[in-house]
């Protein structure tokens, strides 16, 4: 019921072979078309053909049919073949049609605005298969493709330019040194370019031409006068306040200042103010000497000059009848001009813009061509001083033409065309190429990155279709019996097929193609071991194919295949083999598993000609078998498996940027005010870095020039004068020096050389940073015996401390030194020697005379030896202000005889106390008690002198002093103690030596006799009368 809407199958009818009749096995599938057209020398055929399973038994079984009978032909694709047919080109660009009138209005096209119709044509020939171009008679005119077709033209667009701009200024006043030709130029910008067959851009975009002749650079100088005569300034002007007429002291002085041309003419004022520099000071401090001062005159004229460049003339002035004199080089007019430095970086002529298409690029300019570099020149006169250029008749400068080279790009071929996809099945790569033709240099925009034979690639996957090639089989040849059977003709033999790689279409296979591109894994056989059957035995057709393994793969699933009994043996003992297989499913042998894969994003693909911009990443969905070979994609699709990936995406490729850069700085002013090392600067920035292939930066983004040379005019002192001691040989003394005007070129190892002063008169008057003028000094010219130390020498370079090269963290260390003259001895014209001794004057007070006496009886200053010279002042520091007190030799304070010290906690004499004499008992006197000898009251004056009778002087204290005074007391009674009991040993000693003489030690020298007065002792006395 289920079925009786489906198709009940019709019954074919067959034979069964006999057990003695030949078998022959079903025919095969008809074989592709040899031709895809027919016509007089070709034929499209397609074969089938059968084999002979097993023979014929010799009597009573149907023959097997000669070998034509196991093959069959029929015609196919039996169409004619076109032998001619039309070929057409590309079409051509669009012409204008003067025959169709513009439209009214603009239209846009492909995005851009269209003006008007015009016409495209493209070439269209007759062609002959396999021969080329024939006369279009042979082919049909009525399938003759368009040769004309209209188009739509975009609007003209003509060349646009800006106006010129304004001319660049000429220098408006000259510059010293610099001699090139000033130019001035002006330049426009095109803001359209010419497109579609509009008015090319043929005006000129830059323009320039010469400035009118410069002014003559001229050197000015200010020239200074001599000082007029000093004018007092009142102390009533000075103080703001009256006062009496001065006749000497502090003034002023003027001076008259005239502004010079270099070769000595008269020049306005307004000139010097505008190129010479500030204003010489017009007026001056000076002094008008009083009685008492030191007088100088003036300084009389220079003598004349005899003689050639390097003589020296002479002027003088008067001081208290001594002279002065004042020496002076006289001018000299020979000079010589010497380069010094290194050349400057190679510099464009200023003001010159290449141009690319009349539009400046930024960052694109070629900053090449020849150029001009600099050396600076310095003139020196006879003596070897430094002098301005001008002198010279130089410019400052010696001129050079240079070359910068400019930069060339990377040069690369055209890309090559697509190679074939790597991989006949799925997912691949193809590759295309570019080489190097020429390399960059001077800053040119470099290369890609280049393999070892200098190619560049670019690769983009690709897929294949896995059933584009494939194998085809014929049929098997019959079984070919390797030891024939004569009598029956069967057994084991060998079949053998012809396998071929064809390329597959929708109609089959269809074109033989080399048997690489198809899968060398799959290749079916081309021999195989058969079996004949003989006579009357069993006989079973061809295997069918295997099922499919059910999945997953596992070994306890099996596979099969089965083959169909075709003749039945004769013999019923006789029975046919299994006509079923079985194999278990084994992973990657005849069982895999299918996924899928996703390739790696490719580059970004652009569209036609384009070189950056947007564009498209892909990659590529490949079903993989489980042992890693791709397959066709119906594999996974059969089992359903999910696929969510994104297949493409936009991209961006970065547009070559070339580095941009401002322009060039002005000059910056002179690294040095004078001297021959100095240097202007201009500088240049990268405004926008290079990206992507741009062309790179350069190095250069500083360029630097010498200065015009200039002579460095300083204030110097000269040298120290020598000690002038007053009266004396040796001792304290003066020296002095000058200051004077000195030319140097800047550099340390140059040595100064004096001047004219007026060179300095625009010169601040300070020396090493100092406006203090030290003129003069005292000195010490030493005598015999002194020690004299010489002046310090200059400090040394700075040292670290390093061990092992390291830097151990204490600092650096500069050391200076200075010799030690000692014990030096003048030696009088007499040839006589001395010897030197110190003499002091008897104490007054705290101080006394000391001299230096020479052993003539002469007092002489110097000559002693400094360091056992005796002191001359013994004053105490406090001064001992204390009654009956006195300043000691060691210059510490001391009492007087009969006093005792009392001194502070801190070791200074507080007060001198009168010594106390205690007169000690006889020994008839041992039993009196001390408190029954005669005591004076201590409040009152006695009438005895000190030390006299059998009394004790006590000195009374303040009452806040016996406070601070009790521990001494106690500590004294302990001493009064031991020196009785010291009295009783001596005592014992000697008046009995021998009865003591076992039980009182010898001493190792005889005891000297003591005196009946003790040491005085300092007491103090609570008030108590009775003590």
């Amino acid at each position: 019921q289920l079925c009786r809407d489906a198709i009940f199958p019709i019954p074919v009818a067959c034979d069964a072979p006999c057990p003695k009749d030949c078998v022959l096995s079903t025919w095969s599938t008809w074989s592709s078309c040899s031709h895809t057209c027919s016509g007089k020398t070709t034929e499209g055929k397609q074969i089938r053909a059968r084999s002979i399973l097993a023979y014929a038994g010799e009597e009573g079984g149907i023959r097997c049919p000669n070998s034509s009978a196991l093959q069959e032909v029929r015609s196919c694709n039996e169409h004619p073949c076109t032998v001619y047919h039309w070929q057409t080109g590309p079409w051509g660009q669009c012409i204008e049609d003067t025959s169709v009138s513009s439209f009214n209005t603009t239209t846009t096209w492909n995005g851009e605005a269209s003006c008007s119709v015009g016409m495209q044509t493209r070439k269209v020939i007759c062609v002959r298969v396999n021969v080329g171009q024939v006369g279009p008679k042979k082919c049909p005119e009525s399938l003759r493709p368009e040769t004309v077709r209209p188009c739509l033209l975009p609007c003209k667009k003509d060349c646009i330019v800006t106006p010129y701009s304004d001319w660049t200024s000429c220098p408006s006043s000259c510059k010293e040194g610099d001699s090139s030709i000033r130019k001035q130029s002006r330049h426009r910008v095109i803001i359209q370019l010419p497109a579609n067959g509009g008015r090319d851009c043929t005006e000129p975009l830059y323009e320039e031409k010469a400035c009118e002749a410069p002014q003559v650079c001229q050197s000015y100088r200010w020239k200074t006068h001599k000082w007029r005569r000093c004018q007092l300034v009142p102390w009533s002007v000075q103080q703001d306040s009256p006062g009496a007429q001065e006749g000497c002291g502090p003034g002023r002085q003027a001076r008259a200042i005239t502004c010079r041309k270099q070769d000595g003419g008269q020049a306005g004022i307004h000139e010097c103010l505008q190129y010479a520099g500030p204003v010489p000071a017009l007026t001056q401090a000076c002094q008008i000497p009083c009685q008492d001062d030191c007088q100088l005159t003036s300084w009389s004229k220079f003598s004349s000059c005899n003689g050639d460049c390097g003589a020296v003339r002479t002027r003088k002035r008067t001081l208290v009848g001594k002279n002065n004199w004042d020496t002076q080089y006289c001018p000299c007019d020979k000079y010589n001009a010497q380069p010094v430095g290194n050349w400057s970086d190679c510099i464009l002529p200023e003001g010159k813009v290449e141009v690319l298409l009349g539009m400046k690029v930024q960052g694109d300019i070629k900053e090449c061509g020849q150029g001009y570099r600099y050396q600076a020149m310095a003139c020196y006169d006879q003596n070897g001083r430094l002098v301005e250029t001008s002198r010279c008749n130089s410019h400052g400068y010696i001129e050079e033409a240079c070359i910068i080279p400019c930069p060339s790009d990377c040069k690369l071929s055209e890309w090559s065309n697509w190679s074939r996809c790597s991989k006949s099945c799925g997912s691949g790569v193809k590759v295309r190429s570019k080489w190097l033709r020429e390399k960059p240099y001077n800053g040119g925009r470099p290369c890609p990155k280049l393999d070892h034979v200098n190619q560049v690639y670019e690769v983009v996957p690709c897929h294949s279709d896995c059933n584009q090639y494939l194998w085809v089989t014929e049929p098997w040849s019959i079984c070919k019996v390797t030891f024939v059977n004569m009598r029956e003709n069967c057994g084991e033999g060998v079949q053998t097929r012809k396998v071929r790689c064809m390329q597959n279409t929708a109609d089959g296979p269809s074109e033989h193609v080399e048997d690489y591109l198809c899968d060398p894994e799959e290749m079916p056989l081309g021999s195989r071991v058969c079996k004949l059957p003989c006579p009357e035995d069993c006989v079973i057709s061809e295997w069918g194919p295997w099922t499919r393994c059910v999945l997953p793969c596992n070994q306890s699933s099996f596979r099969q295949r089965s083959a169909d009994p075709i003749r039945q043996p004769a013999d019923e003992g006789r029975s046919c083999p299994n006509a079923v297989e079985k194999e278990p499913c084994n992973l990657n042998k005849n069982c895999y598993h299918y996924d899928y894969n996703v390739t790696d994003w490719s580059t970004c693909q652009l569209s036609e000609k384009a070189v950056c911009g947007n564009g498209i990443k892909t990659r590529m969905l490949d079903c993989v078998r489980s042992d890693g070979k791709s397959v066709d994609l119906k594999y996974c699709e059969e089992l359903g498996l999910e696929k969510n990936w994104q297949m493409n995406t936009s991209c961006m490729v970065e547009c070559p940027v070339n580095c941009q850069l401002s322009d060039w700085s002005p000059w910056s002013e002179c690294s040095q005010t004078c001297g021959l090392t100095g240097k202007m600067i201009r500088r240049r920035t990268v405004t926008q870095p290079f990206q992507g292939d741009g062309r790179p930066c350069p190095s250069l983004m500083d360029q630097s020039k010498p200065c015009p040379v200039k002579p460095c005019y300083q204030w110097q002192y000269g040298q120290w004068s020598p000690c002038q001691v007053q009266e004396a040989q040796c001792g304290e003394g003066t020296r002095t020096r000058n200051v004077s005007c000195v030319v140097s070129d800047g550099s340390a190892d140059d040595f100064s050389k004096v001047v004219d002063e007026e060179f300095c008169a625009n010169i601040e008057l300070i020396i090493d940073g100092n406006k203090n003028m030290v003129l003069e000094e005292t000195c010490t010219e030493p005598c015999p015996g002194d020690c004299y130390l010489k002046d310090w020498s200059s400090w040394s370079l700075c040292q670290l401390t390093c061990v092992n090269g390291e830097d151990l963290g204490f600092g650096g260390i500069q050391v200076r030194s200075r010799n030690v003259f000692a014990n030096v001895y003048y030696f009088p014209a007499d040839g006589h020697c001395y010897e030197y001794k110190w003499m002091a004057s008897a104490w007054k007070g705290s101080s006394r005379t000391v001299w230096c006496q020479r052993s003539d009886g002469i007092n002489v200053t110097g000559g002693c030896l400094v360091m056992s010279q005796p002191d001359a002042d013994r004053s105490c520091n406090p001064p001992c202000s204390q009654p009956h007190s006195y300043c000691s030799e060691t210059k510490t304070c001391h009492c007087e005889e009969g006093y005792t010290e009392v001194m502070s906690s801190n070791s200074t004499l507080e007060q001198c106390t009168l010594i106390p004499v205690v007169v000690i008992p006889t020994m008839e006197d041992k039993r009196g008690d001390v408190k029954t000898s005669r005591a004076v009251h201590p409040t009152q004056p006695s009438s005895n002198p000190a030390g006299r009778g059998r009394t004790w002087f006590l000195q009374p204290f303040g009452p806040g002093e016996l406070t601070r005074l009790k521990p001494l007391v106690i500590h004294l009674g302990n001493q009064a103690f031991l020196y009785e009991l010291l009295i009783i040993l001596s005592t014992c000693i000697y008046s009995d030596s021998k009865k003591f003489k076992n039980r009182c030690k010898k001493p190792k020298k005889p005891q000297r006799r003591q005196n009946n007065r003790l040491k005085p002792l300092t007491l103090a006395y609570d008030g108590d009368a009775d003590m």
